[in-house]
């Protein structure tokens, strides 16, 4: 019988079992201290003591996720984690490289939110120092050995699963360096601003470009700077160094991890004094034969010289902020926008251009494998309003196969008449076809066409509620039968997310509505709706989410996610003279009553297409939702349709929906 491995969340959770699971031998006694600054992981030293007749490493080191929540919800979300113990397990004993620490044991457990790695104890050792920055010595040590890992990776055929990184939006980054910028203010010095705006004005074309690049690829450790290494010393000089902390592993340009290094770990006069010979150490660690020239590594260097950027300005906004955190991020910032100028490397950018949103594959209509992550979820939105008929509509489908049941919400509502709700939090898991069959529910949410018409039936048995906030107090309603036959035809651009796997879609509506004995019918009116899967937690942070249909024919989709960060906003704007565009900022101020439920608002969407438009928000229907986690937590979910009325007189109605966490 195979024995589970054992996975560690907290350095607390370590045991002797563990211990010895990990070895291989009996483990008796352990201490353990804290080592290292590591942002989105933490490092310990374990002292070891064994059973007689045992022997083992005097001490290991234990790599673990960040204590901090910030940082390791993004250590998971980003698949860091994941990566770096995949790396250990599956890509390291092929490279077989001294430059790459031995690994005993290593867990990526994603159900219980636990990662480690147990590392053999480089000691002594010391840890680069990213601030201070490379001495000389140190410079020529980890460039000849990332030479000798790029050889070695050469050599050897990856696996799949390692691939190509996909590189955030422009838009996304667009928004960090604008948060980066309001927190540290005049510390960031003019140029850097010049440099930095200049290269995110391009970013999706300059990405592009690097991704095209074909000839020299290989094994990328993606973060390969002076914190992520250790050196050994004899007296004063540094003699080796080993590379650690591989959790940005990616496939791409031979050149990207020296330009990373260069432009990121080595003081700006140092490097200018020493370019040439260090880059001549580069080109000796290949051999004899080495795969490219002088002149094609400085060609490549130039290029490739940007990608430090959003370690140094994206990552502090989605990182708890310390004081060697701000000094290490200013100094990086500094140190890269020298080495692009001196390089002029701004000349080898693409034209500035707008942000181009991503198409929607049609395959994505059907169902998606979920993950064994307790949280994941996918989910079928739709919603339509009538306002001449005062009435609006929303469903959902939440498809969570990890959890007892599956969600299944739909609400009609309206200024005149009460809240009605058909809601179940465990109807049966469905299967591909995404169909319901209880004897409450029964609903089909059916593709007809592929990103052009998408049909909703149900017959199901609801309450009614004359106050809705009653449904986010968890209070029962009158008894009422519900039949729906809707279909949503698209009516403009489908819109792919770029910061999560989730596409809209603007849409008209037709078909019924029979509440007991009341008959609606409903022709070409106006609604949305959206297909999300992955790991979605309710319970982490808040959001506001919005689709508005103008009378013009504009349609507004937009988001703003409400990281500990700042905000962080995604979405589109569509008409007939405006082609799709991405939104840069949505900007949401509201009011919410003592009943949790939302009362007015006013939102902002920019574009680079368009002037800045904002809607003033008038509630007409209220259909929330009260959403209990399985650990206990609880969030509101307030979702209402409004008449909307634009600066420029113009109105509209729609949709909006808030995640409250409630704390």
């Amino acid at each position: 019988m195979t024995v589970p491995r054992l996975s560690i969340q907290r350095i607390e959770d370590v045991t002797h079992e563990f211990l010895t699971q990990a070895l291989g031998r009996s483990v008796s006694s352990f201490t353990t201290e804290r080592i290292g600054t590591g942002q989105v992981g933490e490092c310990h030293r374990i002292a070891l003591g064994y059973a007689a007749n045992e022997s083992g490493p005097a001490t290991a080191v234990l790599k673990l996720g960040a204590s901090g929540h910030l940082s390791r919800a993004s250590g998971m979300k980003l698949g860091i984690y994941e990566r770096e113990s995949r790396f250990y397990s599956e890509i390291a004993p092929e490279l077989n490289s001294p430059v790459v620490v031995k690994c005993y044991d290593t867990v990526f457990d994603r159900d219980r939110d636990a990662f480690h790695i147990l590392l053999e104890d480089i000691s002594p050792a010391t840890v680069g120092d990213e601030i201070k920055g490379a001495t000389l010595e140190q410079a020529r040590l980890a460039i000849g050995a990332l030479g000798k890992i790029q050889k070695a990776s050469l050599a050897t055929t990856h696996p799949d699963w390692v691939g190509d990184t996909h590189p955030p939006s422009q838009v996304y980054l667009q928004q960090l360096w604008l948060g980066f910028l309001a927190r540290y203010g005049s510390r960031v010095k003019p140029e850097q601003q010049q440099v930095v705006t200049r290269w995110l004005a391009c970013f999706d074309t300059y990405a592009a470009k690097m991704k095209s690049i074909t000839r020299n690829r290989c094994l990328v450790h993606g973060d390969y700077r002076l914190d992520n290494m250790l050196f050994k010393y004899e007296g004063d000089s540094p003699v080796s160094v080993l590379a650690v902390d591989w959790q940005m592993l990616n496939m791409g340009s031979i050149f990207q991890d020296l330009a990373y290094f260069i432009g990121m770990s080595i003081p700006t006069e140092l490097r200018r004094d020493n370019i040439n010979e260090l880059l001549q150490v580069y080109i000796e660690a290949f051999g004899t034969s080495p795969p490219f020239t002088l002149e094609e590594c400085l060609e490549g260097i130039r290029e490739q010289c940007f990608w430090g950027l959003p370690l140094a300005f994206a990552s502090p906004m989605i990182l708890e902020q310390t004081d060697r955190g701000d000094e290490m991020f200013l100094t990086m910032l500094d140190r890269l926008v020298s080495y692009v100028i001196d390089l002029n490397s701004v000349e080898t950018l693409p034209p500035a251009s707008a942000p181009k949103p991503l198409a929607v594959n049609p395959k994505d209509e059907a169902s998606h494998p979920a993950t064994d992550h307790a949280l994941h979820n996918e989910s079928l939105y739709f919603d339509v309003v009538d306002a001449e008929q005062n009435i609006g509509v929303w469903i959902r489908l939440g498809v969570t196969p990890n959890q007892p049941g599956s969600w299944y919400n739909a609400l009609i509502c309206g200024p005149g008449r009460p809240t009605v709700a058909v809601s179940d939090f465990e109807v049966p898991t469905p299967g591909s076809d995404f169909a319901i069959n209880t004897e409450k529910i029964k609903a089909t949410h059916s593709s007809e066409v592929p990103l052009e018409r998408y049909r909703v039936t149900l017959i199901g048995r609801g309450e009614t509620f004359d106050d809705p906030a009653d449904l986010l107090r968890g209070k029962k309603g009158s008894p009422v039968n519900v039949h729906i036959d809707l279909t949503w035809h698209t009516s403009g651009t489908p819109y792919q997310w770029s910061i999560a796997t989730r596409y809209e879609v603007p849409c008209t509506v037709s078909g019924i509505i029979l509440i007991d004995n009341a008959f609606t019918q409903i022709s070409s009116a106006p609604g949305q709706r959206d297909h999300s899967w992955g790991v979605r937690d309710w319970w982490s942070f808040d959001w506001v989410w919005t689709a508005f249909h103008l009378d013009d024919g504009t349609e507004i989709h937009g988001v703003q996610v409400r990281l500990p960060t700042g905000p962080v906003s995604v979405g589109y704007i569509q008409s007939p003279e405006i082609p799709i565009a991405e939104l840069s900022a949505v900007e949401v101020t509201e009011q919410i009553g003592t009943d949790g439920l939302p009362k007015a608002a006013i939102i902002g969407y920019s574009s680079q297409a368009a002037e800045k438009v904002v809607l003033h928000v008038q509630p007409k229907g209220h259909g929330p939702v009260r959403l209990d986690s399985p650990d206990g937590k609880l969030a509101y979910f307030p979702r209402l349709w409004a008449e909307v009325e634009a600066q420029d007189g113009r109105r509209g109605v729609g949709w909006i929906e808030w995640n409250l966490v409630q704390h």
